[in-house]
């Protein structure tokens, strides 16, 4: 892997808490007016009318169409500037299912690795990272990627551009987060090329403990990997910062979220409309984090050779994709794999060699609180 690729690839991190932001954005239902003015900056009408045009699986139960409300929030590396709807444009180098129960208010979270192996949905693609979905094929293909493969009915998108994030934390005031001391080292590698990156100066954590962490330290925290079980870990840290995120934002006042949509707002992109956005809001301080997860549970992380590289392949795609369906559905007793996804299981068994591990205990985490310190 050359140098420029290593150096790519330690930012990538970071991008799935920007994700979280929308929620923040979209689910402050801090005045009808003030909310309303916001997301004239932020909804493309035109992209909205698209939506209705995705391809959802045949396998949604009623359970699932009825009761939850799935949106996927996408994390891109756009440091070009990029059209955030358009393909082409970046990688979706940061994947989160969000699961919202329309009953309890609970939101559970899903972080799909980026190099998760599936079948893309774009004709030609075949099995490829699905990180590589976005830049293939825009978001409509990432959304219609995730449906495809894992059995799900998602329409609604939300695309973020991470460069905000650091500005995003300190508009919160900073987020708390419990630092480990094999955690520092790295973290304050990170803290140095963030500064760098990004210009926004900062000291570095030189202690261990829970401690509130300024947005240049909190995105260098979320890029650690290095440290435990590389990006699996990782992205345990990323849903915690998420959560602490969710937290600050709910004890903020008018002028600190103001401040927090002044930073995101201009680096946001997605179909939802204002009603269905405006709808959400309605029980903003309803909403609590329960569980979260990374997919797929049960993996290896093979090099397939030049073309696909090392990708991390579900093993096998249909057991994981009935454990996503009960840690994100888990009333959906009806539920059952698509002849799609067991199509597809057969294919990237048929290619890679990896079969149902579940049996064998090889699983990568289990779902985590996010208030758990897992």
């Amino acid at each position: 892997m050359s140098k420029a690729r290593k150096k790519k690839n330690k930012r990538l991190g970071l991008i799935l808490l920007i994700e979280v932001l929308v929620f923040i954005g979209l689910l402050v239902g801090f005045g009808w007016y003030y909310v309303n003015s916001k997301l004239d900056k932020v909804v493309d009408e035109t992209v909205v009318a698209e939506k209705e045009e995705i391809d959802v699986s045949d396998a949604v139960t009623e359970v699932m169409a009825e009761k939850y409300k799935t949106i996927v929030l996408f994390g891109l590396d756009n440091r070009e500037g990029g059209d955030l709807n358009k393909a082409g444009t970046a990688h979706s180098d940061a994947i989160i299912i969000a699961s919202i129960n329309n009953d309890t208010k609970e939101v559970k979270l899903a972080s799909v690795y980026r190099d998760c192996f599936l079948e893309i949905a774009k004709d030609g693609a075949g099995t490829q990272k699905v990180t590589h979905a976005y830049i293939l094929g825009g978001p409509t293909c990432s959304v219609e990627t995730l449906n495809k493969n894992l059995d799900l009915n998602i329409t609604d998108y939300v695309s973020v551009d991470f460069k905000a994030l650091a500005k995003a934390i300190d508009a919160l005031g900073g987020v708390t987060i419990n630092v480990k001391e094999k955690e520092l080292g790295n973290l304050n590698h990170n803290i140095e090329e963030q500064v760098e990156v990004t210009g926004i100066a900062s000291e570095g954590v030189w202690s261990a403990g829970e401690q509130v962490l300024n947005g240049t330290q909190a995105t260098a925290y979320a890029r650690i990997r290095k440290v435990g079980n590389g990006d699996f870990e990782r992205t345990q840290r990323q849903r915690k910062v998420v959560e602490a995120m969710v937290k600050k934002a709910k004890q903020s006042d008018l002028t600190t979220l103001n401040g927090l949509l002044d930073e995101i707002i201009p680096l946001v992109a997605t179909n939802m409309s204002k009603s269905d956005i405006l709808s959400l809001a309605k029980s903003t301080f309803d909403y609590e984090l329960g569980d979260n997860i990374g997919f797929p549970l049960s993996n290896t992380t093979p090099n397939l050779g030049t073309q696909k590289g090392s990708v991390v392949v579900p093993a096998d795609l249909i057991s994981n994709v009935k454990h996503l369906h009960s840690f994100l559905y888990p009333e959906d007793v009806q539920y059952t794999p698509s002849d799609e996804v067991q199509r597809i299981s057969a294919a990237i068994t048929n290619e890679t060699g990896v079969y149902d591990m579940f049996t064998d205990d090889k699983s990568t985490e289990e779902p985590t609180s996010t208030n758990s310190e897992n």
